[in-house]
């Protein structure tokens, strides 16, 4: 079993998968071969479950940053990077079928923001073609995203966006400088900026 793992925490091998609990609420799952998890040292988890089920998966978690929540990868080949300085409260990060989540720096997501390439389940029309296939993520930097906010499979967000709550993404693509909101989300709003 070929696995990387960076970051100073004790790594228990158990039959065919890694396992580690490390701290209250925090858990480490990774069952396949050829898996990367890059974490900072300087990243702080709080109530965290990080699952990957597949091979050549590969996680990155940036300087900075404070991550809560469920990570999980299913298949092979996919990808989640969060970059530096970014908060992700609460969120829910899938990657599934070798597709990949890309959070930018200095990004603010809310508590009950779930984020998926994928429908999970595929739907099929009457000559055998999926019609729901699913499709990578790109949220730039900069970006507040409110709470309860659904990101959809083939969303596009610019830099310097904000997202109100309970807003959905589906394969949506949000320019820069912009207040999008609504379900699905719209830009109300051009020219904006935010700070914390």
């Amino acid at each position: 079993m070929n696995n990387n793992f960076i970051k100073i925490i004790p790594w228990i091998r158990e039959k065919n998968h890694w396992s580690e609990e490390v701290g209250v609420n925090k858990r480490i799952q990774i069952k396949g071969t050829n898996n990367q998890v890059i974490i900072s040292n300087d990243a702080i988890f709080h109530n965290l479950q990080i699952i990957i089920h597949g091979n050549n998966n590969k996680l990155v978690i940036a300087n900075k940053c404070l991550v809560s929540g469920f990570i999980e990868m299913f298949g092979s080949g996919n990808e989640i990077t969060i970059g530096q300085g970014t908060g992700i409260l609460g969120v829910g990060l899938t990657a599934h079928a070798g597709k990949y989540i890309k959070i930018g720096e200095k990004c603010l997501i809310a508590r009950g923001t779930d984020i998926r390439t994928t429908d999970s389940h595929p739907i099929w029309d009457e000559d055998g073609k999926r019609i729901n296939p699913d499709d990578s993520i790109e949220i730039g930097d900069r970006v507040w995203i409110a709470p309860e906010t659904k990101i959809l499979k083939g969303t596009i967000i610019g830099n310097d966006v904000v997202i109100g709550t309970r807003s959905l993404l589906n394969k949506s693509i949000i320019p820069s400088n912009t207040l999008a909101a609504g379900s699905p989300a719209k830009v109300v709003r051009e020219n904006i900026t935010w700070s914390v």
